[in-house]
């Protein structure tokens, strides 16, 4: 199984995303890889091992980086699920994930500015030949309940479907992540809860 979580800029929650599915699926007693694909800022891969050097963080995540998509694609043959948190733009490798992908998520933001990129990687992946039930919209660092379903509306518009539950712009998930935690490990439970839902939302998908 692999899910590809990709974007068209930076910014938007593609790692954070990659982290808290690939943490929550290792949890839920998948092996997991989280396959970092930015091999110039390897985000993840350093924030595995804050995780790893902080003690009392259980589960740990398998975490490595991968200088090509294909690389990654080989070494997930090893793995129950494979989470690919792909390049902080739309790239070959980004095509290649998808293609060999069971789910595609695209997080954005919910202004214009990060709504249009990131139907327009949706848009893209589809004409290269990715069928348009397997990608999905995660909404990330939302703002208000009114701006949730406003951009939930927008994209639904365009046809895509959009995950339920979003991730608020919240100092809790950033402080989570600093640390070396997930968005379902903040200090807050109604955070984590949110978080959550989008979490059970993939499971769901990827369990048909």
């Amino acid at each position: 199984m692999i899910i590809s979580v990709v974007s068209q800029k930076g910014g938007v929650g593609k790692s954070s995303i990659s982290r808290t599915l690939a943490v929550e699926f290792t949890r839920a007693g998948w092996q997991v890889l989280l396959a970092d694909i930015d091999a110039q800022q390897t985000t993840s891969n350093r924030w595995a091992e804050k995780r790893r050097n902080v003690a009392g963080i259980i589960p740990q995540v398998t975490t490595a980086a991968f200088a090509t998509t294909p690389l990654a694609l080989d070494a997930s043959h090893d793995y129950d699920l494979t989470v690919i948190d792909g390049a902080p733009h739309a790239t070959r490798g980004t095509a290649q994930a998808a293609e060999a992908s069971d789910l595609v998520i695209i997080p954005t933001g919910s202004s214009l500015d990060d709504l249009e990129p990131s139907v327009l990687l949706a848009s893209e992946l589809e004409s290269n030949g990715i069928a348009r039930g397997k990608i999905a919209f995660a909404l990330y660092k939302t703002t208000s309940e009114a701006q949730q379903r406003e951009s939930r509306e927008t994209l639904e518009g365009y046809g895509f479907q959009v995950l339920p539950g979003a991730v608020p712009a919240k100092t809790g998930y950033i402080d989570a992540f600093d640390r070396g935690f997930c968005a379902t490990e903040t200090k807050y439970d109604n955070l984590n809860h949110q978080a959550g839902i989008l979490v059970s939302a993939v499971h769901a998908l990827v369990r048909k």
